[in-house]
């Protein structure tokens, strides 16, 4: 493709939140998880990312909210730029902008929506028509859980065995209509967490003794998410994530040094919906790298729900928002004939 042909492209991509965890990788490098993971997309929340092919860049340069992204950001970017245009067959480079609809830092899984709108609009720019598994992997190389922003609805994230990731990406389970659940977002600090996923992850690994026994119970608890959501079940649904989001806290508080993310308000959330629950509400909660709580309820429960978790001392702020779609182009610049 001449650099003629290549043009301005959009994409906006969601945020998910993992049912079951991602924490542990047997590739560092190509970001390869120890255990599949399953995930819920978010509706409004996510990042629009646009890339802009510029012939006399020497290369590739991002703005993240209107600021420039990190160094160590960067190379993550790079990275996957370069995959883009090798695939292409290009050489040029791309100035990229990205603005967030969703807090980054904060256990939100803002790093996913991030990758899983720059590989999309990425591949569109540099003129590639490329399938869903491949831009899942692509994601991947970016940030795990991006694998899983590419897909709408609930995903499974396949562990996979090829030592290159060939056969580690993201598939949809349901469609976001398969069980319309209301999803709030009780946010809890609006501090940035001291210790990012991945670097959590890596202490987790070498210095929690719980770590084995929580990949083991990961790869339980998939299979039983898949037959939750399969049935719409919600008290087994509760069982699995729960227990697998509290698994996963609890190795990483076992670690030394310990990582705890949690704040005073984030327990109060955890027992609000557990009692909640047994008041009839049709609710679950789970928490990812971080301090702010996700909940999963029932459309019929969402607003008493809603008001009670915004009640707990320690509560900035409920975002409400619904299962969604996948990441996706929105608009392009016309391509040079």
């Amino acid at each position: 493709m001449s650099a003629s042909q290549l043009r301005r492209a959009t994409a906006f991509a969601p945020s998910n939140i993992a049912l079951t965890k991602y924490w542990g990788k047997r590739d560092a490098e190509l970001n390869l998880p120890l255990a599949a993971s399953i995930s819920v997309t978010l509706a409004e929340l996510g990042s629009l990312t646009i890339v802009q092919p510029e012939p006399d860049l020497p290369e590739d340069v991002m703005l993240v909210d209107d600021r420039p992204l990190d160094d160590a950001g960067m190379v993550k970017v790079r990275r996957v730029m370069h995959a883009i245009r090798a695939l292409a067959g290009s050489s040029v480079h791309a100035g990229l902008r990205s603005v967030n609809t969703i807090p980054p830092a904060r256990g939100l899984a803002s790093s996913a929506s991030a990758f899983a709108a720059l590989v999309v609009a990425a591949a569109d720019a540099y003129g590639l028509a490329l399938d869903t598994p491949t831009l899942s992997r692509l994601a991947r190389t970016g940030s795990g859980s991006a694998s899983r922003s590419v897909i709408g609805g609930f995903a499974l994230w396949h562990r996979g065995t090829a030592p290159d990731g060939s056969d580690s990406f993201a598939e949809q389970l349901h469609s976001p209509d398969h069980w319309p659940l209301r999803i709030l977002v009780a946010k809890v600090s609006d501090e940035r967490k001291k210790v990012s996923s991945t670097t959590g992850m890596r202490m987790s690994a070498t210095g929690s003794p719980l770590f084995t026994a929580w990949i083991d119970q990961c790869n339980r608890d998939v299979v039983d998410c898949q037959q939750a959501l399969a049935a719409r079940d919600m008290r087994k649904l509760a069982e699995v994530v729960e227990g697998n989001a509290l698994a996963m806290h609890a190795t990483m508080l076992a670690t030394r040094p310990p990582l705890v993310y949690w704040q005073p308000a984030t327990l109060g959330v955890i027992h609000a919906v557990r009692t909640l629950r047994g008041e009839g509400a049709e609710c679950c909660f789970t928490i990812d790298a971080g301090s702010s709580v996700v909940v999963l309820v029932a459309a019929q429960d969402a607003r008493p729900v809603a008001d009670a978790l915004a009640g707990i001392a320690g509560i900035e702020e409920i975002i409400q928002t619904s299962v969604g779609l996948g990441a996706r182009l929105l608009d392009t610049a016309p391509r040079a004939p």
